[in-house]
Protein backbone atom coordinates (compact mmCIF):
# COMPACT_ATOMS: atom_id res chain seq x y z
CA UNK A 1 0.00 0.00 0.00
CA UNK A 2 2.83 2.55 0.77
CA UNK A 3 4.35 2.01 -2.52
CA UNK A 4 1.52 2.28 -4.37
CA UNK A 5 0.73 5.62 -2.58
CA UNK A 6 4.30 6.40 -3.27
CA UNK A 7 3.90 5.73 -6.99
CA UNK A 8 1.12 7.56 -7.21
CA UNK A 9 3.16 10.54 -5.49
CA UNK A 10 5.99 10.27 -8.10
CA UNK A 11 3.41 10.39 -10.83
CA UNK A 12 1.04 12.87 -9.90
CA UNK A 13 4.85 15.14 -9.48
CA UNK A 14 5.81 13.90 -12.69
CA UNK A 15 2.58 15.13 -14.18
CA UNK A 16 2.96 18.89 -12.53
CA UNK A 17 6.20 19.14 -13.54
CA UNK A 18 5.53 18.27 -17.11
CA UNK A 19 2.91 20.38 -16.92
CA UNK A 20 4.52 23.38 -15.74
CA UNK A 21 7.77 23.17 -18.27
CA UNK A 22 5.06 22.77 -21.59
CA UNK A 23 3.45 25.90 -20.35
CA UNK A 24 6.57 27.43 -19.30
CA UNK A 25 7.75 26.91 -22.87
CA UNK A 26 4.57 27.13 -24.37
CA UNK A 27 6.08 29.45 -27.41
CA UNK A 28 8.46 26.99 -28.40
CA UNK A 29 6.25 23.85 -28.13
CA UNK A 30 3.45 25.61 -30.05
CA UNK A 31 5.87 25.89 -33.04
CA UNK A 32 7.09 22.42 -32.96
CA UNK A 33 3.33 20.76 -32.48
CA UNK A 34 2.56 23.23 -35.25
CA UNK A 35 4.75 21.82 -37.39
CA UNK A 36 4.33 17.84 -36.39
CA UNK A 37 0.44 18.27 -36.42
CA UNK A 38 -0.62 20.51 -39.69
CA UNK A 39 2.89 20.06 -41.84
CA UNK A 40 3.59 22.90 -44.51
CA UNK A 41 1.21 25.08 -46.34
CA UNK A 42 0.39 25.16 -50.05
CA UNK A 43 3.30 26.73 -51.72
CA UNK A 44 1.06 28.86 -53.94
CA UNK A 45 -2.56 29.65 -53.20
CA UNK A 46 -4.97 30.03 -55.88
CA UNK A 47 -5.64 34.22 -57.33
CA UNK A 48 -7.90 35.92 -54.75
CA UNK A 49 -11.64 36.32 -55.79
CA UNK A 50 -11.38 39.87 -54.24
CA UNK A 51 -10.22 43.29 -56.12
CA UNK A 52 -6.57 43.81 -56.37
CA UNK A 53 -5.24 46.89 -56.27
CA UNK A 54 -1.96 47.59 -58.53
CA UNK A 55 -0.63 45.17 -61.50
CA UNK A 56 -0.19 41.00 -61.58
CA UNK A 57 3.57 39.73 -62.10
CA UNK A 58 4.35 36.86 -63.20
CA UNK A 59 0.84 35.86 -61.86
CA UNK A 60 1.92 35.93 -58.87
CA UNK A 61 3.23 39.24 -57.04
CA UNK A 62 1.08 42.24 -57.08
CA UNK A 63 3.02 45.59 -57.79
CA UNK A 64 1.36 48.44 -55.96
CA UNK A 65 2.75 52.51 -56.54
CA UNK A 66 2.32 53.90 -52.92
CA UNK A 67 4.01 57.17 -54.52
CA UNK A 68 6.43 57.87 -57.75
CA UNK A 69 9.00 56.12 -55.94
CA UNK A 70 7.53 53.92 -53.06
CA UNK A 71 6.27 50.67 -54.47
CA UNK A 72 4.62 47.86 -52.74
CA UNK A 73 5.32 44.25 -53.93
CA UNK A 74 2.64 42.13 -52.59
CA UNK A 75 2.32 37.82 -52.53
CA UNK A 76 -1.42 37.76 -52.06
CA UNK A 77 -0.54 34.26 -53.31
CA UNK A 78 1.26 33.55 -50.67
CA UNK A 79 -0.85 32.37 -47.68
CA UNK A 80 0.38 34.92 -45.19
CA UNK A 81 -0.22 37.53 -47.56
CA UNK A 82 3.23 39.01 -47.50
CA UNK A 83 4.12 42.72 -48.93
CA UNK A 84 7.66 44.08 -49.16
CA UNK A 85 8.19 47.91 -50.48
CA UNK A 86 10.56 49.25 -52.81
CA UNK A 87 11.75 52.94 -51.29
CA UNK A 88 13.85 54.81 -53.98
CA UNK A 89 16.16 57.55 -53.72
CA UNK A 90 18.01 59.22 -56.57
CA UNK A 91 21.00 57.01 -55.80
CA UNK A 92 20.41 54.21 -54.52
CA UNK A 93 16.84 52.11 -52.88
CA UNK A 94 16.31 50.23 -50.15
CA UNK A 95 13.74 46.77 -50.48
CA UNK A 96 12.39 46.57 -47.02
CA UNK A 97 11.65 42.78 -46.33
CA UNK A 98 12.85 40.61 -48.99
CA UNK A 99 10.36 38.38 -49.99
CA UNK A 100 8.37 35.25 -48.35
CA UNK A 101 11.61 32.90 -50.93
CA UNK A 102 8.07 31.08 -52.43
CA UNK A 103 9.33 32.82 -55.64
CA UNK A 104 12.48 34.74 -56.87
CA UNK A 105 11.66 38.20 -55.95
CA UNK A 106 15.22 39.62 -57.48
CA UNK A 107 14.12 40.28 -61.12
CA UNK A 108 11.07 42.02 -60.65
CA UNK A 109 12.59 44.59 -58.17
CA UNK A 110 15.57 44.92 -60.75
CA UNK A 111 12.50 45.48 -62.99
CA UNK A 112 11.90 48.24 -61.10
CA UNK A 113 14.87 50.03 -60.57
CA UNK A 114 18.21 50.15 -62.21
CA UNK A 115 19.70 51.82 -58.80
CA UNK A 116 22.01 49.59 -56.50
CA UNK A 117 19.94 48.02 -53.98
CA UNK A 118 19.89 47.53 -50.20
CA UNK A 119 17.63 44.85 -48.88
CA UNK A 120 17.25 45.08 -44.70
CA UNK A 121 14.74 42.38 -43.30
CA UNK A 122 12.30 43.62 -40.98
CA UNK A 123 13.15 40.75 -38.71
CA UNK A 124 15.01 37.27 -39.24
CA UNK A 125 11.56 35.04 -39.56
CA UNK A 126 11.17 32.50 -42.56
CA UNK A 127 8.43 35.06 -44.72
CA UNK A 128 10.70 37.56 -44.96
CA UNK A 129 14.62 36.53 -45.53
CA UNK A 130 14.15 34.99 -49.30
CA UNK A 131 16.32 37.02 -50.95
CA UNK A 132 18.87 37.93 -48.43
CA UNK A 133 22.44 38.10 -49.80
CA UNK A 134 21.24 38.90 -53.16
CA UNK A 135 21.09 42.08 -53.78
CA UNK A 136 23.75 44.79 -53.75
CA UNK A 137 24.35 45.02 -50.27
CA UNK A 138 22.08 43.28 -47.44
CA UNK A 139 22.15 45.44 -43.94
CA UNK A 140 20.80 44.37 -40.92
CA UNK A 141 19.91 46.20 -37.36
CA UNK A 142 23.42 46.86 -35.54
CA UNK A 143 23.00 45.12 -32.31
CA UNK A 144 25.65 42.92 -30.00
CA UNK A 145 23.15 39.80 -30.41
CA UNK A 146 23.52 39.49 -34.43
CA UNK A 147 27.13 41.02 -34.37
CA UNK A 148 28.62 38.27 -32.11
CA UNK A 149 27.23 35.66 -34.32
CA UNK A 150 29.02 36.76 -37.52
CA UNK A 151 31.83 34.11 -39.19
CA UNK A 152 33.73 35.64 -41.86
CA UNK A 153 31.09 38.67 -42.72
CA UNK A 154 28.17 35.93 -42.79
CA UNK A 155 25.20 35.32 -40.86
CA UNK A 156 23.42 32.02 -39.82
CA UNK A 157 19.66 32.01 -39.10
CA UNK A 158 18.78 30.05 -35.68
CA UNK A 159 16.27 27.67 -35.28
CA UNK A 160 13.98 30.12 -33.13
CA UNK A 161 14.69 32.82 -35.01
CA UNK A 162 14.33 31.79 -38.22
CA UNK A 163 11.46 29.62 -37.72
CA UNK A 164 11.63 27.96 -41.27
CA UNK A 165 11.32 24.64 -39.22
CA UNK A 166 7.09 25.16 -39.72
CA UNK A 167 7.45 25.04 -43.96
CA UNK A 168 10.16 22.43 -43.70
CA UNK A 169 13.23 24.85 -44.30
CA UNK A 170 16.56 25.20 -44.00
CA UNK A 171 18.00 28.27 -41.71
CA UNK A 172 19.75 30.30 -44.54
CA UNK A 173 23.28 31.68 -44.03
CA UNK A 174 24.03 34.97 -46.14
CA UNK A 175 26.48 37.83 -46.08
CA UNK A 176 25.78 40.95 -44.33
CA UNK A 177 27.61 44.15 -45.62
CA UNK A 178 25.76 47.18 -43.69
CA UNK A 179 24.79 47.53 -39.81
CA UNK A 180 22.11 50.28 -39.42
CA UNK A 181 22.26 51.16 -35.78
CA UNK A 182 18.89 53.04 -34.21
CA UNK A 183 18.53 56.15 -35.14
CA UNK A 184 20.83 56.23 -38.57
CA UNK A 185 19.94 58.06 -41.50
CA UNK A 186 20.03 56.59 -44.69
CA UNK A 187 20.96 58.89 -47.68
CA UNK A 188 19.33 57.57 -50.73
CA UNK A 189 19.39 61.35 -52.88
CA UNK A 190 16.83 63.76 -52.05
CA UNK A 191 15.14 60.84 -49.72
CA UNK A 192 16.00 59.76 -46.23
CA UNK A 193 15.02 57.30 -44.02
CA UNK A 194 15.24 56.77 -40.30
CA UNK A 195 16.23 53.18 -38.86
CA UNK A 196 14.42 52.85 -35.72
CA UNK A 197 15.03 49.96 -33.49
CA UNK A 198 11.35 48.23 -32.94
CA UNK A 199 11.27 44.52 -30.63
CA UNK A 200 8.29 43.38 -29.38
CA UNK A 201 7.14 40.78 -32.32
CA UNK A 202 11.53 40.23 -32.49
CA UNK A 203 13.92 41.13 -30.21
CA UNK A 204 15.80 42.55 -33.60
CA UNK A 205 13.09 43.76 -35.03
CA UNK A 206 13.75 47.24 -37.40
CA UNK A 207 11.56 49.72 -38.75
CA UNK A 208 11.94 52.40 -41.41
CA UNK A 209 10.67 56.05 -41.58
CA UNK A 210 10.28 58.30 -44.09
CA UNK A 211 9.22 61.88 -41.88
CA UNK A 212 8.96 64.06 -45.12
CA UNK A 213 6.70 61.84 -46.79
CA UNK A 214 5.32 60.81 -43.39
CA UNK A 215 5.69 57.14 -43.86
CA UNK A 216 6.39 54.46 -41.52
CA UNK A 217 7.53 50.64 -42.28
CA UNK A 218 6.96 48.74 -39.92
CA UNK A 219 7.01 45.09 -40.68
CA UNK A 220 5.45 42.51 -38.51
CA UNK A 221 4.85 45.12 -35.82
CA UNK A 222 1.22 46.30 -36.78
CA UNK A 223 -0.62 45.07 -39.53
CA UNK A 224 -4.35 44.14 -39.89
CA UNK A 225 -4.69 41.07 -38.04
CA UNK A 226 -3.23 38.96 -35.69
CA UNK A 227 -0.06 40.51 -34.07
CA UNK A 228 2.09 37.55 -33.17
CA UNK A 229 3.52 38.59 -29.85
CA UNK A 230 3.87 34.67 -28.29
CA UNK A 231 6.72 33.77 -30.67
CA UNK A 232 9.93 32.89 -28.89
CA UNK A 233 11.32 35.90 -28.77
CA UNK A 234 8.54 38.28 -28.46
CA UNK A 235 7.91 40.61 -25.31
CA UNK A 236 4.81 42.56 -24.42
CA UNK A 237 6.80 45.23 -22.32
CA UNK A 238 8.92 45.90 -25.23
CA UNK A 239 5.46 45.83 -27.56
CA UNK A 240 4.23 48.40 -25.39
CA UNK A 241 7.77 50.47 -24.67
CA UNK A 242 8.24 50.33 -28.92
CA UNK A 243 4.36 51.46 -29.19
CA UNK A 244 4.85 54.39 -27.12
CA UNK A 245 8.07 55.17 -28.81
CA UNK A 246 6.82 55.55 -31.88
CA UNK A 247 3.69 57.35 -30.86
CA UNK A 248 6.52 60.03 -29.63
CA UNK A 249 8.30 59.95 -33.12
CA UNK A 250 5.88 59.81 -35.83
CA UNK A 251 3.28 62.94 -37.22
CA UNK A 252 -0.25 62.58 -36.56
CA UNK A 253 -0.70 61.85 -40.28
CA UNK A 254 1.82 59.41 -40.63
CA UNK A 255 0.80 56.54 -42.71
CA UNK A 256 2.14 53.02 -41.59
CA UNK A 257 2.85 50.27 -43.75
CA UNK A 258 2.84 46.62 -42.65
CA UNK A 259 4.00 43.37 -43.83
CA UNK A 260 0.94 41.65 -44.28
CA UNK A 261 -2.14 42.41 -46.14
CA UNK A 262 -5.93 41.83 -44.82
CA UNK A 263 -7.95 38.77 -45.41
CA UNK A 264 -10.46 38.76 -47.43
CA UNK A 265 -12.98 40.09 -48.04
CA UNK A 266 -10.66 42.91 -48.18
CA UNK A 267 -9.74 43.63 -51.12
CA UNK A 268 -5.33 42.99 -52.42
CA UNK A 269 -3.71 46.19 -51.30
CA UNK A 270 -0.51 47.53 -49.56
CA UNK A 271 -1.97 47.15 -45.73
CA UNK A 272 -1.56 50.51 -44.45
CA UNK A 273 -2.66 51.46 -40.78
CA UNK A 274 -2.63 54.80 -38.78
CA UNK A 275 -1.60 56.33 -35.45
CA UNK A 276 -4.69 55.76 -33.98
CA UNK A 277 -4.05 51.79 -34.15
CA UNK A 278 -1.05 52.06 -32.38
CA UNK A 279 -2.93 54.20 -29.63
CA UNK A 280 -5.63 51.61 -29.62
CA UNK A 281 -2.01 49.02 -29.16
CA UNK A 282 -1.14 50.70 -26.71
CA UNK A 283 -4.60 50.72 -24.47
CA UNK A 284 -4.65 46.76 -25.34
CA UNK A 285 -1.46 46.10 -23.97
CA UNK A 286 -1.61 47.95 -20.66
CA UNK A 287 -5.47 46.35 -20.02
CA UNK A 288 -3.79 43.10 -20.50
CA UNK A 289 -1.31 43.48 -17.75
CA UNK A 290 -3.76 45.38 -15.47
CA UNK A 291 -5.98 42.10 -16.03
CA UNK A 292 -8.64 44.94 -17.80
CA UNK A 293 -9.38 42.99 -20.53
CA UNK A 294 -10.22 39.66 -21.58
CA UNK A 295 -9.35 37.15 -24.55
CA UNK A 296 -11.74 36.84 -27.57
CA UNK A 297 -10.21 33.34 -28.09
CA UNK A 298 -8.18 32.01 -30.53
CA UNK A 299 -9.71 33.44 -33.68
CA UNK A 300 -8.05 32.19 -36.51
CA UNK A 301 -5.57 30.35 -34.61
CA UNK A 302 -4.93 27.13 -33.72
CA UNK A 303 -4.39 26.71 -30.15
CA UNK A 304 -2.66 24.46 -28.06
CA UNK A 305 -3.75 24.74 -24.42
CA UNK A 306 -5.44 27.71 -24.57
CA UNK A 307 -2.19 29.12 -26.10
CA UNK A 308 -2.34 31.65 -27.38
CA UNK A 309 -4.55 34.46 -25.64
CA UNK A 310 -6.29 36.80 -28.46
CA UNK A 311 -7.24 40.08 -27.66
CA UNK A 312 -8.80 43.29 -29.64
CA UNK A 313 -7.20 45.97 -30.37
CA UNK A 314 -8.83 47.95 -33.04
CA UNK A 315 -10.90 46.93 -36.47
CA UNK A 316 -9.00 43.48 -37.60
CA UNK A 317 -5.84 44.18 -35.32
CA UNK A 318 -5.93 41.49 -32.65
CA UNK A 319 -3.07 41.25 -29.92
CA UNK A 320 -1.97 36.90 -29.40
CA UNK A 321 0.11 36.75 -26.80
CA UNK A 322 1.30 33.90 -24.06
CA UNK A 323 0.31 33.55 -20.30
CA UNK A 324 1.21 35.65 -18.11
CA UNK A 325 4.87 34.51 -17.55
CA UNK A 326 5.96 34.11 -21.04
CA UNK A 327 6.41 36.81 -23.17
CA UNK A 328 6.30 39.07 -20.25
Amino acid sequence: MHLLLRASIITLALLVTCAALAAWYAPYLYFECEYRWHGPEPAVLPKPAVPVVGRWDDDYYVVEAIDATTIAIGEPRYYQGNYSYLIIGSERAVLFDAGTGTRDIVPLVHSLTKLPITVIPSHLHFDHVGALGRFDRTALLDVPSLRARIRDSRLTLQRYEFLGFVEGLAAPTFRVDEWWADGMNIDLGNRHVRVLSTPGHTPTSVSLYDEARQQLFVGDFLYPGHLYGFLPGSSRSAYLATTRQLLGQIGPGTRIYAAHMADPPAPVQAPTLEPADLKALEATLVAIDRGGVDPIGAGSLETVGGFPRVFPVRGAVKFATGFGWNNR
